[in-house]
């Protein structure tokens, strides 16, 4: 019955906040404050996104988001005596760092999503939130408080057969966890549509009891559900991998008649994971182990992490960032990758644990490097209705070449002056990782002069810039999808950006008159990725992270020992003819029995 008054509720405690002026903020000190800062929520109505000034109050139990800082009314609250808090995929909305609030009020749901600027706010705000949601509040007069149950669930969506051409020509994938919407797939082409995808959901709610798989026909206005499967999470074996066909079951919305009811099945792989966290002095061996100087524990793991390796550099970049070693971490992994490398042209081009890692960290850590280098200008090519397409063959009028051709030039140089000009607000340590990696290609390829620079712009353009450049919104750089015109447009230049950090030509002949500038950039090239690489000491330098709440580093010292524990006889063949990893052998077997006997408390 309480949870049923919950809107009244609601609009009650707004309307006396709305009456009571100025004096609502005045009333509330910094110690009934928990956390606040700006996000961005995506509009009910409009479906757009708006930045707001978000407050959590302790007293209340609410939160609160206003137009800006300044204002001393709430535009609105969330009650999370009611509210339920969960993750968001990054393919749900197409862009990074989303969270729903989900509110219950007899049968109906009220969802706000939400979006962090930053991995690292909305790990902090999924972390504070938790402490105050009914489905994620820890629960009171647990004997077992220090220890704590991680459920992970890993969905990859494979393919289909037989989906209806008439129903469904052009069907995609959209994955629930009960009744919350997490993640999608791409749009594919029935009847035997591919998708490949794979959704890893970490640490989801322990009220999450099935999956469902929804299929959707794309269409223009409104899309339309097709059919769905629906997986108990108790029937899957925990730990197993599960690849298996199901049959989908029409939607209710769908008016079949009987010779229809066969819409076809999907193919789906799926693994789900109950794990416990033990105490943190359980792992104490295990990360010293980890943070040791002669890097030999991660090493090994790197040789060994296999489809483990997005996890794995996830926790160890979590710990190592703790502790402020993250520079060491990642040029101890780029030189290893260099020592092993025989050729210049296939360096870092493989995927390996360097490679995660550097991906990961440049998205942790380079935000305000892309806000300054690619976003003014993602915004101007998205103003601008000109195509500054080339291809004959995707031009309506080939007529309009030149014109096309010089508004692509002075696009391009545009961009690549706002890019020459932002060196300072790269991150240092990402530019010490850079001078490092300078350093250890010039004394492996001395007389290759273009590889001090190329292995730069690899991480710096081929990892960062340009995929920024082509998929904005999966950097949070914008908040809806650019028009076709200006998504091609930004394709053409981010093309063009890669030659250049390349120091070669393009390749397509329509393209050949871009050339001249490629050549005239060349110079500046260099000399920008030199001057970005001009930090050969981190000594007086604020870590780029220091004002960063560190995380739950018993989790990631609990993922570390999981992985180690997957590998186990991996790493036991490696430790009979390497000495020095028997003791990390030793260690995961230790943290094995003591798991065991941890689950028995439980």
């Amino acid at each position: 019955m309480t949870q049923a008054l919950t809107l009244d509720r609601e609009h009650i405690i707004y309307d006396q906040i709305r009456s009571s002026g100025s004096e609502f903020l005045s009333q509330r000190t910094d110690s009934h404050i928990v956390m606040k800062g700006y996000l961005q929520k995506k509009s009910e109505k409009t479906k757009r996104w708006k930045q707001y000034h978000f407050v959590l109050s302790a007293t209340e139990e609410h939160l609160y988001f206003f137009e800006n800082v300044r204002r001393s009314k709430p535009k609105g609250l969330i009650d999370l005596n009611y509210s339920s808090v969960y993750p968001v995929h990054d393919s749900y909305f197409g862009r990074p760092n989303c969270f729903q609030v989900v509110v219950r009020a007899l049968d109906h749901l009220s969802f706000h999503y939400l979006c962090a600027e930053n991995s690292d706010q909305y790990q902090e705000w999924m972390r504070v939130l938790k402490s105050y949601c009914i489905n994620t509040k820890p629960k009171k007069g647990n004997l077992n408080n220090s220890l704590k149950e991680l459920y992970n669930l890993t969905i990859t969506l494979l393919d289909a057969r037989r989906i209806s051409l008439k129903h469904c020509p052009h069907p995609y994938c959209l994955v629930s966890l009960n009744d919350i919407k997490m993640s999608r797939t791409a749009c594919s082409e029935a009847p035997d549509p591919v998708w490949e995808e794979e959704f890893i959901l970490d640490d989801i709610s322990t009220d999450i009891n099935t999956f469902t798989v929804t299929v959707f026909n794309k269409k223009r206005n409104t899309d339309v559900e097709i059919g769905y499967v629906k997986i108990n999470l108790n029937d899957l074996a925990q730990g197993d991998t599960h690849n298996d066909w199901y049959t989908l079951i029409p939607s209710t919305t769908l008016n079949l008649r009987s010779a229809d009811n066969d819409l076809g099945s999907i193919r789906i792989k799926c693994r789900f994971l109950h794990e416990v966290i033990m105490p943190v002095k359980e792992y104490s061996s295990l990360k010293e182990l980890i943070l040791a100087k002669d890097f030999q524990t991660v090493l090994a793991l790197a040789q060994v992490c296999g489809n483990d390796r997005v996890p794995l550099a996830k926790s160890l970049l979590n710990i190592f960032r703790t502790c402020h070693q993250e520079a060491a971490l990642l040029k101890t992994l780029n030189d290893k990758e260099i020592e092993k490398e025989e050729t210049v042209g296939t360096l870092f081009r493989a995927t390996s644990l360097a490679t995660t890692l550097m991906d990961q960290y440049m998205r942790l850590t380079a935000s305000e490097f892309l806000q300054c280098a690619i976003k003014p200008s993602v915004y101007k090519i998205m103003d601008s209705k000109q195509s500054c397409e080339l291809n004959p063959t995707l031009m309506e009028c080939l007529a309009e070449t030149d014109t096309n051709f010089n508004a692509f030039i002075q696009t391009l140089e545009e961009v690549i002056d706002i890019i020459f000009r932002s060196v300072d607000f790269c991150p240092r340590v990402l530019r010490y990782i850079c001078y490092n990696l300078q350093h250890s290609v010039s004394g492996k390829w001395p007389d290759n002069e273009n590889v001090r620079t190329r292995v730069v712009s690899g991480f710096i353009f081929l990892r960062l810039l340009c995929p920024a450049l082509v998929n904005p919104k999966s950097f949070n750089l914008i908040s809806e999808n650019p028009t076709d015109v200006a998504a091609r447009n930004m394709k053409l230049v981010a093309k063009v950006l890669q030659s250049v950090a390349n120091l070669t030509p393009v390749k397509e002949s329509y393209m050949e008159k871009v050339n001249p500038f490629i050549m005239k950039n060349k110079q500046k090239m260099v000399e920008f990725l030199d001057e970005l690489s001009n930090v050969p000491s981190l000594s007086g330098v604020e870590p780029d992270d220091a004002n960063v709440l560190p995380p739950d580093s018993v989790r990631d010292l609990g993922s570390i020992h999981y992985i180690c524990a997957g590998h186990l006889p991996e790493l036991q063949d490696m430790a009979s003819k390497q000495p020095y990893l028997k003791k990390l052998v030793a260690v995961v077997e230790m943290l094995n029995i003591h798991k065991k006997h941890y689950k028995g408390l439980m």
